[in-house]
């Protein structure tokens, strides 16, 4: 007797395939002889006859299933179990009349018993031992099987917030706990190593906690495109379709990777309308604002800035402190306060570089057998010291001051007052006095032939800044920033030293 009709040839696949990973044997008792199944549009559906047989598969054959889905759809699945034991009662009575159910387990064999009355194909026998009394109504449960995808490895509770995320991780929170009611689809971007795949897990694992029995999906933007070329190829969009578009949340990271692929594009577009249109949340991450990723299509670009678009900035000086002192107790370094401070002041960037710098530290310690100090930090660090002093290439500095605020070399070249240039202007300056070591004249003939009063009052203007650590603002292309102007000055310094 099998457990799926004998019409539907991908259900058929799908019980072959998960047949080969528990055995034959296994499977024809726990399945042909206790189950039917029914792949329907949201998920594996298994009518089980009473709660332990469905408890049973569930504790002992979710991860069989999870892949043998993956094989066969190439997409995760949803299984839900449905206890209706009046769908097993004629062929419950008739075995109980006809035969030993252990004899014919014992030598194989899988004759059925004779019927009086016609009974619906695939409908299985129930194992005696696991017979219950019959229930009046179906008891119906769904168990959501983890995507085969990406392993969830971080969680909202150890994300360090800081006043450059503050923004991004509440709104991660609320959409976690109240998906598709508000900030849908919610984009967030940002340079990378900030921790925008640490904030979608996150949401993700919240989202779990507050809805278990929701159907959710976090993919990559290339494991997207991968499973939908996949799908193409193979003849199963059909099926990759059911899968994508009918979940409750749909997380993509690095969604800038559609860019240029306008076929992935469009079927993108189309499960991100599906989606939405049921009104359930789409959440997206990236490394640059929507309209700035290249080669993307000015349709998706439209529905990703009609909902909330979220920047994660680098983090200031007491987030980097903040990020450093958890590093720390991660790996059981203990840091001071002394050491934390001299890596927060010479690390900037990003949080990825930070947990390189604990690393090398806390490998120092191990191997050298020294405490976690100043000067431990300082040779297991000691290249960052002596980049601070060495020389920095003009050409650097321009290069890193107008990619930083989204300028042509042209426009600090230029005489225009805008406030962005003229700020711009003003701390190309500024640094190429720092670091190269330019006289005033100098400075002014490389930045536009200007008189050397000017640089002089340009960078008494940024040096006052710096001193009072006054907020400077300016405008992007992706909105008003603003920021500290001793962060600013450190992080373009940062910049310019890191080019080639």
């Amino acid at each position: 007797m099998s457990c799926v009709s004998a019409n539907d040839l991908q259900l058929a696949r799908l019980a072959d395939a998960i047949a080969q990973r528990v055995g034959q044997q296994r499977f024809h008792v726990w399945f042909n002889n206790s189950t039917r199944l029914d792949l329907r549009q949201d998920g594996l559906e298994i009518a089980v006859p009473n709660d332990f047989i469905g408890e049973w598969i569930g504790k002992n054959f979710t991860r069989p299933i999870q892949e043998a889905a993956h094989d066969v759809l190439g997409t995760p699945l949803t299984v839900r179990f449905s206890v209706v034991p009046e769908l097993f009662e004629t062929e419950s009575r008739e075995k109980a009349d006809g035969g030993d159910y252990d004899q014919r387990k014992t030598n194989g064999a899988d004759r059925p018993a004779e019927r009086s009355g016609p009974i619906s194909r695939g409908v299985p026998i129930v194992p005696p031992a696991t017979r219950s009394a019959p229930i009046s109504s179906a008891l119906r449960r769904e168990t959501p099987v983890a995507p085969s995808g990406p392993r969830l490895r971080h969680d909202l509770e150890n994300f360090v917030v800081g006043a450059g995320n503050q923004l991004a991780y509440n709104t991660a929170c609320y959409v976690a706990e109240f998906p598709g009611s508000q900030y849908n689809p919610l984009f967030i971007h940002g340079s990378c190593g900030l921790g925008k795949t640490h904030l979608l897990q996150g949401l993700c694992r919240k989202f779990i906690a507050h809805h278990p029995t929701k159907r959710w999906m976090y993919l990559t933007g290339e494991e997207f495109t991968n499973d939908f070329l996949s799908a193409l190829r193979t003849n199963k969009l059909d099926a990759f379709r059911r899968r994508m578009r009918d979940l409750d949340l749909l997380v993509i990271d690095d969604v800038h990777f559609l860019g240029g692929k306008k076929a992935t594009q469009e079927e993108f577009l189309h499960t991100f309308n599906a989606i939405e249109a049921m009104g359930r949340q789409v959440v997206m991450a990236s490394d640059n604002h929507p309209k700035l990723i290249e080669e993307f299509g000015e349709s998706l670009i439209n529905r990703f800035v009609s909902g909330m678009v979220v920047r994660i900035d680098a983090p200031n000086f007491a987030t980097r402190t903040q990020i450093l002192r958890a590093l720390s107790d991660r790996d059981g370094l203990g840091l001071s306060d002394e050491v934390i401070c001299w890596i927060a002041r010479r690390v900037t960037q990003n949080v990825r570089e930070l947990e390189g710098a604990v690393t090398r530290i806390a490998a120092h310690v191990k191997l050298s057998g020294r405490p976690a100090d100043v000067e431990t930090a300082q040779q297991a660090l000691g290249d960052l010291d002596r980049q601070l002093v060495a020389p920095v290439r003009p050409e650097n500095i321009l290069q890193a001051v107008c990619t930083y605020f989204g300028l042509e070399h042209k426009d600090l070249m230029s005489g225009r007052r805008q406030r962005t240039i003229s700020l711009a202007r003003s701390v190309a300056m500024y640094l190429v006095r720092k670091t190269a070591k330019l006289s005033f004249p100098e400075i002014g003939t490389r930045m536009g032939k200007r008189n050397h009063s000017t640089v002089i009052s340009a960078c008494r203007r940024i040096e006052r800044a710096v001193l009072q650590n006054e907020v400077v603002a300016w405008s992007s292309a992706v909105g008003e920033r603003e920021e500290e102007a001793c962060e600013l000055i450190q992080r373009l310094e940062e910049h310019s030293r890191a080019i080639a």
